[in-house]
């Protein structure tokens, strides 16, 4: 939920359509929160009356509770005063309650957006040793994302973008991530990542994004000199031979061989045999 001069809105509303088929729209309240504790509970409860009140609609509501050190959460939101009471439960998905290994293995391309919250969030400090810890497991993870959803681009792009943000580390270390990615050094792969302009800007993508535009830029220039040399040296061949038949064409001329004689015995066209005639008579 956004704040700004008194005006309050939701970080993600979605209208979906049920699976079933079924002619019936629900509104989707996601929160994505480190810890949830009471002041959390309150404020999503204020979320959903404003929601409410506002559509009308049914409301599934879920807090992802990313901080894997904070177990201790709130999942309903309680009100008591002289017998008036209310309770507001709201869905939660604990990210320290999920295995690693059983999210790698995931099919849900959600999965993996959740390794990078926990990692993210088991290696918070600024020593070495956890950023060096966060560049291994950010390594891992930016491999696992192509091995998995390099046919779903959709996928892909939005992954990528993830975690190399959520999974930032320092200039050296991102130097070394750089030069060990698989796709740095894959031509096939390059054409995919050309094709996600999501990643432009991204710290680590947006890199391989500007070099391999440099490299096509590149190659597309020494093509075209390389074009031009060529097609310079056929333009010279073939200048060449038309003067070697246009100083034929004179010596014909001077032993008086008709116009049409000449245009057959030297393949020039006939009003390029009269143009010279005239230019010898002038």
């Amino acid at each position: 939920m956004k704040h700004k001069k008194g005006t309050k809105y939701s970080d993600k509303i979605v209208n979906v359509q049920l699976k079933n088929g079924e002619e019936k729209y629900i509104f989707i309240h996601i929160e994505v929160q480190a810890a949830g504790k009471d002041e959390f509970a309150e404020r999503m409860f204020k979320y959903f009356y404003r929601i409410y009140d506002k559509t009308k609609r049914p409301i599934y509501s879920i807090a992802l509770l990313t901080d894997v050190s904070q177990e201790e959460h709130k999942e309903a939101f309680h009100y008591a005063f002289y017998g008036t009471e209310l309770t507001y439960a709201y869905n939660t998905y604990l990210f320290h309650e999920k295995d690693p290994e059983e999210l790698k293995k995931s099919d849900n391309p959600f999965a993996l957006a959740v390794l990078a919250g926990i990692y993210a969030s088991q290696n918070k400090k600024k020593t070495d040793e956890a950023n060096q810890k966060r560049y291994q497991f950010k390594q891992q993870l930016l491999n696992l994302t192509f091995e998995k959803y390099s046919h779903r681009t959709n996928y892909l792009a939005a992954l990528l973008y993830f975690i190399d943000y959520m999974m930032l580390i320092p200039p050296d270390l991102q130097e070394q991530l750089y030069e060990t990615l698989p796709i740095a050094q894959d031509e096939k792969e390059e054409k995919k990542i050309m094709g996600l302009e999501k990643l432009r800007d991204t710290p680590t993508f947006g890199r391989l994004y500007r070099e391999i535009e440099e490299k096509a830029t590149k190659e597309g220039l020494e093509k075209g000199i390389e074009q031009g040399i060529e097609q310079g040296i056929e333009q010279g061949i073939e200048q060449g031979k038309l003067e070697e038949k246009q100083h034929f064409a004179k010596q014909l001329l001077k032993r008086n061989y008709s116009d049409d004689e000449i245009s057959e015995l030297t393949r020039l066209h006939l009003e390029e045999v009269k143009t010279l005639r005239k230019s010898l008579k002038d």
